[in-house]
């Protein structure tokens, strides 16, 4: 049945597990393809794009079998459970990359993320717990926890690399000949202590309510005594929940696809090192977290939360994506050019003519235009369509159970994941960043184009009138009273 009263301790609970589990598997993005070419130098981007598809993939398949695990036991915290120790197996296997022969690196580095994608299967359960711990009219606040704790955590993450570069690439070492702190693993390890962190604080500190046999017995006596018909729902709009999804996946095909180029666009079109990108796109990150960040805790602390508009809402910032990518697109009347600075093959800046034909042409748009596109989009806007877009999907759900449904939502990112890193690097490898920029655009305006198509049916689910027979007790009346109930 639909929660009366909003549980705040365990909605705020699992908006701090999606903080950690999304923190500890973000961290490495921004040095992954550095440390990729520095232990592979015949490593290419599309392998990079391969093994960041490899973490999306598992990513999908553990938000639907950990969903799915949810919704047969209506318990979340043994899927909880699993999920963090899958995590926290990826980053040991982490920690073995710079121990195998070179040819074995990118495999590892596979084998790790597809662990990692595994455990990020938790945020089906933690989105279902939240959703049925708390009230319709509490919802956006629970759904800000959750979704604050994911975009946080994605964009702060990266971010903390900068804590690491003081270790330099060759760190210290712990057990010689076997394990060495340095920049490029101490994620791992910091991977290691967040999830740990996160496992025992599920122990201690998550109590779950479960109905025992005698209970369910009980009430579906009751129910049969009085009549009572306990399908009080509707079925869900389908297509109301495809465009919510949609919705979702066009949005992190969009940020995942940024973050995926942005260290090669760096070093190719702004002439910026390896250890520079690095730490540019890390500064970039955590400016974004702590935007996203304020943003989060004034929708789940203040009256934020009433502002926003699910639909409007929704429409607005796919705009506004639209208008970054065009703020930040080559065009042809810029008079500098990524020619203009000659390639060097010992630093790897600027553009390769001799390996991308598309360099001959391409212009340079504005360096500020990257950061502070970025910055406004993934930390200013993002928070609102992610709070907009959960709410209204969990309002489009019978509110008995959701572990299923919410797990399709959660695959809808993860699909984004898979896809967003390979057909962005094939796109930019054959053609440049005019036609991934371009192909981002109408991604966005044929989303934003069914949320205007279909309007009316993006509403939230309600239940029907239904009658009801009440059994006084009596065996000799055969004529029971008959009341509305909604």
């Amino acid at each position: 049945m639909p929660c009366e009263h909003t549980n705040w301790r365990v909605v705020y609970l699992m908006g701090v597990f999606s903080l950690i589990q999304n923190t500890q598997y973000s961290i490495y993005l921004t040095s992954m393809f550095s440390y990729l070419k520095k232990l592979d130098t015949t490593a290419t981007e599309s392998q990079f794009g391969w093994i960041m598809a490899t973490s999306s993939l598992g990513h999908c398949i553990g938000c639907f079998v950990l969903g799915w695990w949810n919704s047969r036991t209506n318990r979340s915290a043994p899927p909880m459970h699993c999920g963090f120790l899958l995590m926290l197996a990826s980053n040991l296997v982490y920690l073995l990359v710079d121990t195998v022969p070179p040819s074995w690196v990118a495999h590892i580095m596979m084998l790790s993320r597809l662990l990692g994608g595994f455990g990020m299967g938790n945020s089906s359960p933690m989105r279902t717990c939240a959703s049925l711990h708390s009230t319709s009219s509490d919802r956006s606040k629970a759904m800000a926890s959750i979704s604050g704790g994911r975009s946080v955590g994605t964009v702060v993450g990266p971010g903390l690399q900068l804590l690491f570069l003081p270790l330099g690439e060759v760190g210290f070492t712990i057990f010689p000949g076997i394990l060495s702190l340095h920049s490029n693993n101490a994620p791992a390890f910091l991977g290691i202590v967040l999830t740990m962190v996160g496992f025992v604080s599920l122990i201690i500190l998550f109590e779950e309510e479960v109905a025992e046999e005698s209970d369910k017995k009980a009430i579906a006596d009751l129910e049969n005594q009085y009549h009572t018909l306990k399908e009080e729902y509707p079925s869900s709009d389908v297509i109301a929940m495809l465009i919510c999804m949609l919705t979702r996946f066009v949005q992190n095909f969009m940020q995942i696809s940024i973050e995926t180029l942005a260290p090669a666009i760096l070093m190719m079109m702004y002439f910026q090192t390896r250890q520079e990108a690095v730490a540019s796109m890390a500064t970039t990150y955590l400016t974004t977290g702590f935007i996203a960040t304020v943003l989060y805790i004034l929708i789940i602390f203040t009256k934020l939360s009433t502002i926003v508009r699910d639909k409007i809402f929704n429409s607005l910032v796919l705009i506004l994506f639209v208008c970054h990518l065009l703020a930040t697109y080559s065009w042809q009347f810029y008079t500098s050019q990524v020619l203009d600075v000659d390639f060097s093959n010992e630093t790897l800046t600027g553009c390769d003519k001799t390996h991308f034909l598309w360099c001959s042409d391409l212009t340079i748009s504005p360096q500020w235009a990257f950061y502070v596109g970025y910055i406004l989009s993934f930390g200013l806007f993002m928070p609102f369509i992610n709070v907009a877009n959960a709410t209204l999907y969990s309002k489009l759900l019978n509110p008995d159970s959701q572990g299923t449904q919410q797990s399709l939502y959660d695959i809808s990112n993860t699909t984004a994941r898979i896809f967003a890193p390979i057909f962005i690097t094939l796109i930019y490898s054959a053609y440049g960043p005019r036609r991934a920029w371009e192909f981002l655009c109408i991604l966005l305006l044929f989303t934003t184009f069914l949320w205007f198509i279909f309007d009316k049916r993006l509403v939230p689910l309600k239940p029907i009138q239904k009658r009801t027979f009440v059994n006084d007790g009596f065996e000799q009346d055969k004529s029971p009273r008959e009341k509305l109930v909604s």
